[in-house]
């Protein structure tokens, strides 16, 4: 293949998630979807057979690759020199003919099921079309076999190259006014493999697997299997070898890999020799259990966990659904994290010529990119003081920390930025919760200005629109997630409740006869509260007395609401 291609400045890596909103099964489904398929009972029992003990060998769920892999030796088991080490055993599976395999019955079933051919089906790609139009062109690097990005290339009017025209030719992966390159790592259910040696694309609606052509030549679907990984035919090995090259080069920043588990290790040894050579490359991991993944399969070389390895602190894990979180990618989290990235650069700068740097100015795009990682490494390296001199800053820091690392089921790590909240919480409106009695109006303020230079902030209503922005974000992540973690839980509890807490309350007051309906099974002293409410001007003792007794009454209200311990 050509060595002069650059790549775009975003990569996206397309694992089996980022086609399951298409109807494309994942990883797990299929294996469920294919037993549901079979029609003989003889062929039904006998897979189930085979995953039942697979199952209780295992002890975890099964997915397709392992369940291809079973297939592919089962079939190919008397060729198998391992089980000649053993002494001889009963096949359990009384009956198994390899003269038509599950193998095929399998292979045909995923082509049948990665035809997406209906335009609502991709419908949340469209996000796309975004970075196409940024990227002079947009390289896709996808390990599915599934038609979705060239159908969504079909829909919108889009040249894509993915190394064919209708034979192989790698040399079509230069064609001028591109907008995709499309790398198939693992095959297509368009590509064939004639008996002759051929590699050919044909766009044809077929669930056959196996094809006779014109020629009389059989072909078989180009679609690589896990027993085959380290016997690469020609288009495929090539593919992985200029995606290595491209992922090298210096103009890739930033790769996306959606809902991909990093099963494969060669995949990963190339992630780690990318980082290794290109210092510049971050990546933006997308899937429900991704820091699960990036702990186990990235963070580290070995499976002890001790060699951390080239990408280690160089991974954003976003734990959401893939059509949640894409019309965010690019002008939020993209932005922020260019941003972000771009600041620490400058200070890291400022900091080799010795001269004062200010760390804080890169914490807000960072932790809106959801770069937890550097994030805690800035931290380090922040005075504490210098935070609290803006509030709402810090609030929202510990709070988004606490979201982000419970969302990834780091709890452990979520609670510690929870306590830091609550305390920091605690600090501002109970300890600095002020009563101030005018005329017939009760003024609950928050002496925050401490906190912060600005000296014209309002009392009240800051602090409201704070917590709605808080409470909205909150409710926008719940929406994302898999499942929503205990710290998660917990701060969403607190959050509502300030919020809710505010909701009386304005700049303006709040008139006595209105506070009184308010707290009235919190006032312990009612009647002297409605006897005061009638008393016009009311007296120094009494205002003292009650502003003691509302103080005591709101402090008690906010301890229960942050459950301060």
């Amino acid at each position: 293949m050509t060595t002069d291609i650059e790549s775009s400045e975003v990569v996206f890596f397309m694992g089996a998630g980022a086609s399951v909103a298409a109807g494309v099964p994942d990883t797990y489904s299929f294996v469920k979807e294919f037993i549901e398929s079979i029609d003989e009972p003889h062929k039904k029992e006998t897979i189930e057979k085979i995953v039942q003990t697979l199952k209780k060998w295992k002890g975890t769920e099964i997915d397709i690759e392992l369940l291809l892999e079973t297939l592919i030796k089962l079939r190919d088991r008397k060729f198998e020199p391992l089980l000649k080490f053993y002494q001889q055993k009963e096949f359990i599976l009384k009956g198994y003919s390899n003269k038509k395999p599950l193998i095929d019955n399998l292979k045909d079933f995923i082509k049948r099921k990665a035809i997406v051919s209906e335009e609502n089906k991709i419908q949340y790609f469209q996000p796309l079309l975004g970075f196409v139009e940024e990227s002079k062109v947009l390289d896709i690097i996808s390990l599915n076999y599934d038609t979705c990005v060239e159908q969504f290339c079909n829909i919108h009017k889009l040249s894509y190259q993915d190394g064919f025209d209708v034979y192989w030719n790698p040399k079509n992966f230069t064609t001028e006014n591109t907008d995709i390159r499309l790398y198939k790592l693992h095959g297509s259910v368009m590509w064939y493999q004639s008996d002759r040696g051929g590699y050919i694309k044909l766009p044809v609606m077929t669930e056959k697997s196996k094809i006779t052509l014109i020629s009389g030549e059989k072909a078989e679907n180009l679609m690589l299997y896990p027993m085959q990984k380290w016997d690469f035919p020609e288009p495929l090995l090539e593919l992985l070898v200029e995606t290595k090259r491209l992922l090298e080069s210096g103009t890739c920043k930033f790769l996306i890999v959606i809902g991909y588990s990093f099963r494969d290790f060669h995949i990963r040894r190339i992630l780690w020799d990318v980082a290794r050579k290109n210092k510049d490359i971050h990546i933006i991991l997308i899937g429900p259990n991704a820091y699960q993944i990036y702990f186990e399969k990235l963070k580290y070389y070995d499976e002890s966990n001790t060699i951390s390895s080239s990408l280690d602190g160089k991974v954003i894990c976003l734990p959401y659904k893939f059509e949640k979180i894409f019309p965010h990618l690019k002008n939020y989290y993209l932005r922020n994290l260019r941003s972000g990235l771009n600041c620490e650069a400058i200070q890291h700068q400022t900091e080799i010529q010795g001269e004062k740097t200010t760390w804080t100015s890169c914490l807000e795009n960072l932790i809106n990119a959801e770069y937890t990682d550097k994030v805690e490494k800035l931290l380090e390296k922040i005075d504490p003081i210098e935070l609290e001199r803006n509030w709402q800053r810090y609030l929202e820091l510990y709070l988004k920390m606490t979201v982000n690392l419970s969302s990834n089921n780091k709890e452990e790590e979520a609670e510690k930025y929870l306590k830091i909240f609550i305390d920091d919480l605690y600090s501002l409106m109970v300890d600095r919760i002020n009563i101030n009695i005018i005329n017939n109006d009760i003024f609950i303020e928050i002496n925050y200005y401490q906190y912060d230079s600005d000296s014209s902030f309002n009392r009240m209503g800051d602090l409201k629109k704070v917590f709605e922005n808080l409470s909205d974000f909150c409710e926008s992540r719940k929406d994302f997630v898999k499942q929503i973690g205990e710290n998660f839980q917990k701060i969403i509890t607190i959050v509502a409740n300030v919020k809710e807490y505010f909701e009386p309350f304005n700049d303006k007051g709040i008139l006595f006869k209105d506070y009184i309906s308010l707290r009235e099974d919190k006032i312990p002293d009612i009647k002297f509260f409605k006897d005061i409410s009638q008393t016009t001007p009311i007296s120094d003792e009494d205002i003292k007395k009650l502003n003691s007794s509302i103080k005591e009454i709101e402090t008690s209200i906010l301890k229960e609401i942050i459950k301060y311990e």
